[in-house]
């Protein structure tokens, strides 16, 4: 099984890069922007040995200013949410469970600085029907949907509990004892 771990400085050079071949599925990164997010996130995880991860995962808080417009977005409608700013994982570390582990991790790590929900964005345009078929699975749900000015992608934002389920899902009730009310739509 492969291990999840802090972000290592060994993984910086090998994180950018497993970044940058998922885009567009993630956004890409100079080396600078890596490092500011590393050096901003509530938690870093890397999936693999030190200098050769297989996987990273960023979540964000609230200190500081906000990393680009979808952290800004989920911070002023969800405050509750810490933010799940990237996750990358190899097709060679596919399947193995990692992208569960990941959310567990930061939804224990989101729990335990006191936020009641994870928030992320998803691409739908250009489309990511495994990452939308992922997080329902883990039970998120649609709250709002926006443009990124950055690059024109059509993002749906998302919103789970941060208290794992004891099946180890995201337990999809927050929503309905919250009121399920979605937020207005962010301008594009």
């Amino acid at each position: 099984m492969t291990r999840v771990r802090p972000v290592a400085p060994q993984d910086w050079a090998s994180l950018l890069a497993l970044n940058n071949r998922h885009v567009p599925a993630v956004n890409a990164l100079e080396p600078a922007a890596l490092s500011r997010l590393l050096e901003a996130a509530l938690l870093a995880l890397a999936a693999g040995p030190v200098g050769a991860p297989t996987g990273l995962l960023i979540l964000l808080g609230p200190a500081g200013p906000a990393e680009g417009p979808n952290h800004a977005w989920v911070r002023e409608h969800h405050p509750e949410a810490a933010y799940i700013d990237r996750v990358v994982v190899s097709a060679t570390a596919r399947g193995q469970g990692l992208g569960r582990r990941f959310y567990a991790a930061a939804a224990g790590a989101a729990a335990q600085a006191g936020f009641a929900a994870l928030g992320c964005e998803v691409n739908l345009d250009p489309p990511n029907p495994e990452s939308l078929a992922f997080h329902h699975r883990l039970g998120f749900r649609p709250v709002g949907e926006a443009t990124d000015p950055r690059n024109g992608k059509r993002v749906v934002y998302l919103l789970s509990p941060a208290d794992p389920a004891p099946d180890g899902t995201l337990d999809g009730t927050f929503l309905a004892r919250c009121g399920n009310a979605p937020c207005p739509v962010a301008p594009g």
